[in-house]
């Protein structure tokens, strides 16, 4: 009776804090994503850009440039002067100062993966070790205390009350360590944030702005809607609705975003637990996911302006 009426008690608890989160309607089409343009067929097969080069001409500020060596190769003019290796030039130098940005973000984010991992590992062994020693003490004292109450039931053995006392014990000790494993011991592990903040906390402050915000491709890639999209949302503010789609990311708590983002502020002193690096990493793989998707874009770009 009194296990059924814990179930009860859990279940409740757990249904409330189903229904508290947002609900995938809110943000259902954000839900997958991608950030760069959609492909129009139509247009390639009549041997224009597609569509994500062109939008990377243009992040590169190399768009009439492109069109001036593509040209050169539609109407197999030379393409050896030297005009058009100078723009083949500039642009093949874009591309990589691009790609290195992007290489440099993912570097650090791996770095950041890293020692998440690492932190989710300690914290880890030490709930394993608590688990495995409430597990232990739970079987030791149901075998302990069963001996002794099957005891009773030899001659001269202790009254039924007793027996039935043991027993009761025995069981509710058992229940309630049961519900310790459940409940308390998940977050009873956290750990003192000592890390700088990681690549999230620039995607979380919609007022930051990098020291090299005017010269980063990468950064006004993602301070920029998706070309052909029809949306209006920048990147940056599409992967916030991404993450609240499908990692229930809660932008309202800003106590969250701070242990998430391991931000806190100079004179505060703030802690994590395994739910929050868990979460923490399935943003930051996914954020690494996207930005990588800039590396498509400049290698057909690069295509585009190779000759053969």
């Amino acid at each position: 009776m009194i296990e059924r009426s814990w179930l009860v008690v859990i279940s409740i608890a757990l249904g409330a804090q189903v229904t508290a989160l947002p609900s995938f309607a809110e943000f259902g089409s954000f839900r997958d994503i991608k950030v760069t343009p959609d492909l129009n067929q139509a247009a390639e097969a009549r041997g224009e850009l597609r569509t994500d080069a062109q939008e990377a001409a243009d992040l590169l500020n190399v768009r009439s440039l492109v069109e001036r060596i593509r040209q050169a190769k539609r109407e197999k003019s030379p393409t050896n002067t030297r005009p058009l290796q100078n723009a083949r030039l500039l642009c093949m130098w874009r591309i990589f100062i691009a790609s290195e940005e992007v290489r440099k973000a993912v570097a650090a984010i791996d770095f950041e993966l890293s020692s998440s991992y690492a932190d989710m590992d300690s914290l880890m062994t030490r709930k394993g070790m608590t688990l495995n020693t409430l597990n232990t003490y739970n079987f030791m004292q149901s075998g302990a205390l069963g001996i002794v109450k099957q005891s009773g039931s030899f001659p001269g053995g202790n009254t039924p009350t007793v027996n039935q006392t043991l027993g009761i014990t025995a069981f509710g000790t058992r229940t309630a360590l049961s519900i310790v494993n459940l409940l308390v011991v998940p977050h009873l592990f956290s750990r003192k944030i000592d890390s700088p903040p990681n690549t999230l906390a620039i995607f979380f402050d919609e007022h930051h702005r990098p020291p090299d915000a005017d010269s980063s491709y990468l950064w006004k890639f993602f301070s920029t809607p998706i070309a052909g999209s029809g949306n209006t949302l920048t990147r940056r503010e599409i992967l916030i609705k991404h993450w609240q789609s499908f990692a229930r990311l809660n932008t309202t708590s800003e106590i969250t975003l701070k242990r998430l983002s391991q931000a806190p502020d100079p004179n505060e002193s703030m802690s994590e637990n395994i739910r929050v690096i868990s979460q923490r990493l399935t943003l930051l793989h996914d954020l690494k996911t996207h930005l990588e998707e800039l590396d498509g874009s400049l290698y057909e770009l690069h295509k585009s302006i190779t000759v053969d």
